[in-house]
């Protein structure tokens, strides 16, 4: 007797109690390509193959996750074919179900998961990106892990493991997870051939906007959750009153149907990543999201998915299919929902950066964590014109460069096209009008102090100052200037800088982040406390305490928004050259950040023994190339 197949859950590790530690967070944690395992009777994964455009369920002896920690492992469960147009015979995508044999079964509290295997993506990137993205815009989005996928050892490809949009989805992300809950099912619903659904009214007939038992008839929503008794009146009255409201009651007709600025801001979403495929989308009309209604609640919420058709066009127009969809069309029309709308578009910008911007460098960390599997994947393909083709590594790698430069097209050409269309920022907006090495009118370093200047800021709790989609965390606060440590992230680059103030996003400037900008902020004796003065100079062969900023990298970790370290010296990666009077130090003692604090760096030098005495003699640091502009230093 196989006893392993009886037992409904087996934790496989150094000890039991170190992989029930395990969460999902450690499930979806992207800083490593995972490991998912099938043991199953080759018979039955020969017929998922076969039967990959049915919905059939197959057995499954045992699924194992080998994270980074621990290998868990849940036997006796089933697996179906899942997707659309891009299921595949070769490398199926699957919907695992860890309770569809055993009641009740789980793993790390999940009763199911997706096995997304990418046949339209030929970078196998798109969805990871796209979601973070949404996430980062505060929009409910699954998360997703890349992982090798094998059954019985056998290597099937990479794979992304998908968060599946049900219940256990809801209570994590609103709490809640009794309410009603529907897929969007893509067809042409308004009986026009080969017009998609725009969100026009169908008409009184309930059956025809969820599908429902007896008889399963096609319409555009598919309940996920009170499947036998789908709330159709709150469908029909919403998609009734997107229809029929009249413009001087619109939105306060809606209002209790939809939160309409979020819905915009998804939109926008879908809309920056250049998605054909989507809510605004060409082919299908409305297309890949999930839609729920919350419990004892009329209002619904917009969820996000299926992304693998984004990034299609760094170029797609910012209005491309807005006037064929009825809510986003009349939503149009109302100036304040327009200006929500291209605010929102503003927002992705500022949060994705430019060139070399977060995006840009989220692309470049998943590509090293996945090259070797996707090279090693023997089943990669695309489908193209209907057609499923196997794809080479050299296609892996072009798709791949242009996904790396989308956000550096992308963002500017979204900007430009926000003010085309006659945006102007209301005059209590934030705006940006430049930065700075903090103290100097020298460029920020990456790691240091910045000053970025404006009007209408917010408190620091209110405002997010963003350097190339990364959040500077802030020194200090007022409406026409923050400081705030440069993040290390944006090392190197020609930044984005933008600013969001309770939500409301400010314009867009571009300055120069370099990895070395030295300004020196003050000297002190050799006690770090009492300043350098005319009346208490600094004298020959002292030994004093020079605070500076934009001594570039240090040893250790450079973690935005985490103080130095107060145990182990982080000391810069260059030795700088510090002169007094055009005299070199006598010797650096030690430089590198200021224990505990954020973007502030020290020196502590030996003067030369031939110090020039003046109230005025010039220091001067130089490091990484970079010359700091000179302070007065009094010595005698």
């Amino acid at each position: 007797m196989r006893y392993q197949r009886y037992l409904p859950f087996v934790l496989l590790f150094g000890s039991q109690t170190a992989a029930l530690a395990q969460t999902t967070a450690d499930l979806f944690d992207g800083s490593a390509v995972h490991e998912i395992r099938l043991t199953m009777p080759p018979a039955n994964w020969q017929a998922q193959k076969d039967h990959y455009l049915d919905d059939t369920y197959f057995n499954v002896d045992s699924f194992q996750w080998r994270g980074a920690a621990a290998t868990i492992t849940v036997n006796n469960i089933g697996i179906h074919s899942r997707g659309h147009g891009s299921r595949s015979p070769i490398k199926p995508g699957l919907h695992i179900g860890f309770d569809h044999n055993v009641k009740g079964q789980t793993f790390l509290g999940l009763t199911g998961l997706e096995l997304k295997s990418n046949t339209e993506d030929p970078t196998l990137l798109h969805e990871l990106l796209s979601m973070a993205l949404f996430r980062r815009m505060g929009i409910p989005a699954p998360r997703e892990v890349s992982v090798r996928f094998y059954v019985n050892e056998e290597y099937i490809g990479l794979y992304n493991l998908v968060e599946v949009i049900n219940q256990d989805f809801l209570q994590r992300v609103f709490n809640e997870n009794n309410g009603y809950l529907y897929q969007y099912a893509p067809g042409d619903w308004t009986g026009v051939p080969s017009a998609g659904y725009h969100f026009e009214y169908l008409g009184q007939d309930l059956t025809k906007y969820a599908i429902t038992p007896p008889g399963n008839a096609p319409a555009p929503f598919e309940p996920q959750t009170h499947t036998n008794a789908p709330d159709t009146v709150t469908l029909e009255g919403m998609i009734r009153t997107i229809n029929q409201a009249a413009d001087a009651d619109f939105i306060a007709a809606m209002t209790p149907y939809l939160d309409l600025k979020p819905w915009l801001a998804h939109i926008a979403v879908e809309t920056w990543l250049g998605d054909y495929d989507c809510i605004l989308g060409d082919v299908f009309g409305m297309n890949n999201f999930h839609m729920y209604r919350f419990q004892n609640k009329q209002l619904s919420v917009f969820i996000a998915w299926d992304k693998d058709l984004a990034f299609d066009s760094n170029v797609r127009p910012i209005m491309q299919n807005a006037s064929q969809n009825v809510l986003m069309r009349r939503l149009m029309a109302i100036p304040e929902y327009q200006n929500a709308y291209f605010e929102a578009l503003l927002k992705v910008s500022i949060l994705a950066g430019g060139s070399g911007g977060w995006l840009e460098q989220e692309a470049i960390r998943n590509y090293n964590l996945i090259k070797d599997a996707v090279y090693q994947d023997p089943n990669k393909q695309v489908l193209t014109d209907g057609v499923l083709k196997v794809i080479s590594n050299d296609d892996f790698e072009a798709a791949y460069a242009y996904l790396k430069g989308f956000a550096a097209v992308r963002t500017p050409f979204v900007t430009s096209a926000v003010a085309a269309q006659g945006y102007q920022f209301p005059s209590d907006y934030p705006s940006v009008a430049g930065a700075a090495s903090a103290a100097a009118a020298t460029p920020a370093a990456a790691g240091g102090a910045a000053s970025v200047y404006g009007a209408n800021f917010g408190g620091a709790d209110t405002t997010a100052i963003y350097f190339n989609g990364y959040a500077a965390p802030v020194l200090f606060a007022s409406p026409g200037q923050f400081n705030v440590e440069t993040p290390w992230e944006a090392a190197g680059t020609n930044s984005t800088i933008g600013a969001i103030v309770n939500g409301k996003p400010s314009n867009i400037v571009t300055s120069n982040v370099s990895a070395y900008s030295p300004v020196v902020f003050g000297t002190y004796h050799a006690d770090g406390i009492t300043v350098v003065t005319a009346g208490n100079p600094a004298t020959a062969n002292e030994a004093v305490t020079i605070y500076a900023t934009g001594l570039g990298p240090v040893t250790g970790a450079m973690v935005t928004g985490q103080p130095a370290s107060s145990t182990a010296f982080q000391k810069t990666t260059q030795d700088p050259i510090v002169t007094v009077g055009g005299v070199p130090a006598a010797s650096i003692i030690f430089s590198g950040l200021t224990p505990g604090l954020l973007g502030i760096y020290q020196i502590n030098v030996q003067l030369p023994a031939n110090v020039t005495a003046g109230a005025q003699t010039p220091l001067v640091v130089t490091i990484g190339g970079q010359r700091s502009p000179a302070i007065a230093l009094p010595t005698r």
